[in-house]
């Protein structure tokens, strides 16, 4: 289609959106509702029955030699099958490539546009085909070799922009779908199989280097409980942890009769193995009032709101309510918990902002000063039992979860459960903790599971098990991200952050703070305005995974944006699998390649290409090495010094041909026109694909990069 076709297109949409009767046509014909991303099925090299099937975001794939593809399927399971729809705004000319090794078919409603194989199939001839606007049935089916690593990645480009991975904006399929809803279903059995730590108290799952990693999670220690919590609220948490958060995976294991007085034993026994030691002096109404201020600028009402959690909203009660925080912590130990979130649970939700400990301490601060509700005085037939409570924590077996003693605990399980994990497969998983009424008796743990909850872990309990032993590096980053909520900060695909949409409820914390368009007063002021945090859509393309996974355990020696009020938070225990997971999402290896050696006449080239003057500029925004920005408009760049070690090579370029393509609204300016021409033709002509490669070459020189001179 040629530009004139295109605007006959365009005006023929707007002909449609300004005609009334064209209008009511498509009211009237309501389309039916799509899921995003394609649904991605496995099976037999040989077969298309599809063994599972499970969403997928991009037609990419990279799966080690001899890995299983998924946790449901075998090895062997080599032909994998994407099938949906590809959403087209305007009817166009688009041309795809693919890369990859072994055998390839893609089929566009109706249209055959590859049928290819080989043992690297970027050498294919990129095919352009003429598509019509709408959602156009998409089927394509790959087939891996025999043996070595499977891996595939599809392209498109058009008129309007260069190559890159089809976004997963434009794919979707059908959520009805029969085998989607089936995969869904095992999923969430298998998902709360591992979160409930069925392995802990049942014995019979295999726990290995190939597992599920939450199989190997663990639970808070309970050594510094009476430390860190007030007895009062340990009592009432034990008897029933959904009283206070409705997704605990804490079972309530008190039952009938006795049970709250049970549980003041339980809580009187953990005091005592904890020394709260001296509570610190009142704080100042500054020190609070800075508090306040590191609540609204590090996002923590993202996932915690300070009103009742029922009051926060249906579409965010999923946060956790910190109205009544006085009651559950010791004020030192909360900024203990603060300065280090992990310390006691290794798998902890909460993510290590790394503070410092006047930051703790005057957040700590701000959050014991909130007023919380009043709670209704219990009546007891008897003071605490310290001694019956130990014997309590045993009986309902605390430990096969809980470090209750200073030594390591030991592997496997301490005090099994009458049954087994084969003797309740034969039982059909009928009684005890996961039965639709969970006998009240005391150690019977109700977990308080919807109906389909407990439907869908019976059916994964019963029939697939075996899925346990196979890790999925790919569903596992998708789970994570997720459970930490990272969309509340990030933009991903079509979803936006959720911190625009809630942190109005914080606004009255930071009254009076520069807004875009203020002067700032001063230098230090001069970056707090822009606070943009950079989406997630192309992380696992753009970002080497050894960097992704320093960046997520917390181990990187310098900030990457250290203008920014929020701090990406730590999370060390799935950091390796995040990182991995996400690189494997985008059809690369979990492990980069080595970086290689800078080409110093390229380099030199790159470095002239930075300069203010007869370049693109780049050391206005960007800073090298020790030397910062020259002339920053809005907020500095990242340091050009990092460039190598944390983005991929193909992710730059890409970038740099159309960086709004990329994230949209970016302040990056674009150099490169259609074709791939820069204005800066004493180099390479204005080849501009040439030039930043040049510039790759110089970011080669890394840690030991220099500034350009004048």
């Amino acid at each position: 289609m040629n530009r004139y076709s295109r605007l006959v297109s365009v005006f023929t949409i707007l002909c449609g959106v300004t005609c009334p009767g064209v209008l009511r046509a498509r009211e009237a014909a309501a389309e039916p509702v799509y899921a995003p991303g394609l649904l991605q099925c496995f099976s037999a090299a040989d077969e298309e029955t599809s063994t599972d099937c499970r969403p997928a975001r991009l037609v990419a794939l990279h799966l080690p030699a001899n890995a299983a593809p998924s946790p449901f399927t075998g090895q062997g399971s080599t032909r994998v099958a994407w099938r949906g729809f590809l959403d087209i705004d305007l009817a166009d000319d688009f041309t795809f490539s693919i890369e990859g090794r072994g055998r390839f078919t893609l089929t566009l409603g109706g249209k055959e546009i590859f049928d290819s194989s080989g043992e690297d199939l970027s050498k294919e001839k990129a095919v352009t085909v003429e598509l019509d606007s709408g959602k156009l049935p998409l089927l394509a089916v790959y087939t891996g070799p025999p043996t070595g690593a499977r891996e595939l990645r599809l392209f498109w480009s058009s008129f309007d922009w260069q190559r890159e991975p089809v976004p997963p904006m434009v794919l979707f399929h059908d959520p009805a779908d029969k085998a989607a809803r089936e995969s869904a279903s095992l999923r969430q059995g298998r998902e709360l199989f591992a979160r409930l730590r069925c392995v802990k108290c049942h014995p019979g799952v295999n726990i290995s280097k190939t597992s599920m990693p939450e199989l190997s999670r663990d639970a808070p220690s309970l050594l510094a409980a009476g430390k860190k919590f007030r007895q009062d609220w340990l009592a009432r948490w034990i008897e029933s942890p959904r009283r206070f958060r409705k997704q605990a995976t804490m079972p309530r294991l008190l039952h009938g009769a006795g049970s709250r007085e049970n549980a003041r034993d339980i809580a009187a026994w953990l005091a005592s193995l904890g020394n709260p030691g001296k509570a610190r002096p009142a704080a100042s109404p500054e020190i609070i009032k800075k508090g306040g201020e590191l609540f609204a600028d590090l996002g923590c009402f993202n996932c915690h709101t300070l009103r009742k959690a029922e009051a926060a909203g249906a579409e965010y009660a999923d946060r956790i309510s910190l109205r009544n925080i006085g009651e559950k912590w010791r004020p030192r130990a909360l900024e203990e918990f603060l300065l280090d979130p992990d310390r006691d649970y290794k798998w902890i939700r909460m993510g290590d902002l790394q503070l410092k400990a006047p930051e703790a301490g005057a957040l700590a601060a701000f959050l014991l000063s909130r007023p919380g509700d009043q709670q209704k005085a219990q009546a007891f037939k008897r003071p605490p039992n310290p001694a019956l409570g130990k014997e309590l924590a045993e009986k309902l077996r605390c430990a096969n979860c809980h470090q209750l003693a200073e030594e390591k605990r030991p592997a496997g399980i301490l005090y099994p459960a009458t049954n087994n994990i084969e003797a309740l497969k034969k039982g059909g998983f009928k009684g005890g903790c996961i039965s639709s009424d969970p006998p009240g008796r005391h150690g019977i743990a109700n977990f308080g599971l919807e109906k389909e909850q407990l439907s869908n872990l019976r059916s994964f309990a019963s029939s697939r098990l075996d899925s346990l032993d196979r890790s999925s590096p790919v569903e596992f980053a998708t789970r994570q991200l997720l459970q930490l909520r990272c969309g509340a900060c990030h933009e991903r695909d079509s979803e936006p952050a959720r911190w625009p949409t809630i942190e109005e409820e914080v606004a009255h914390l930071v009254a009076n703070r520069l807004e875009p368009g203020d002067e700032p007063e001063s230098p230090e002021e001069k970056f707090s305005v822009v606070q943009a945090r950079p989406p997630l859509t192309w992380t696992g393309e753009k970002l080497r995974p050894e960097w992704t996974k320093k960046q997520l355990a917390g181990t990187l020696d310098y900030e990457l944006r250290p203008w920014l009020r929020s701090r990406m938070p730590r999370f060390p225990a799935r950091a390796q699998g995040i990182a991995g997971g996400l690189a494997l999402q985008h059809g690369y290896p979990d492990v980069s390649k080595p970086l290689g050696k800078s080409d110093p006449a390229l380099a030199k080239v790159g470095k002239r290409l930075a300069l203010r003057d007869g370049g693109f500029s780049c050391v206005s925004c960007h800073g090298v090495g020790k030397k910062p920005p020259e002339a920053v408009f809005e907020v500095p760049g990242t340091n050009f010094m990092y460039a190598s070690e944390r983005l991929r090579r193909e992710h730059f370029h890409r970038w740099m041909l159309d960086p709004s393509r990329v994230v949209k609204n970016s302040r990056m300016p674009q150099f490169a026109d259609d074709e791939a021409r820069s204005p800066f033709t004493a180099y390479y002509g204005g080849d501009a694909r040439k030039q930043f490669e040049a510039l790759w070459q110089w970011f080669l020189e890394g840690r030991d990069i220099t500034p350009p001179e004048k």
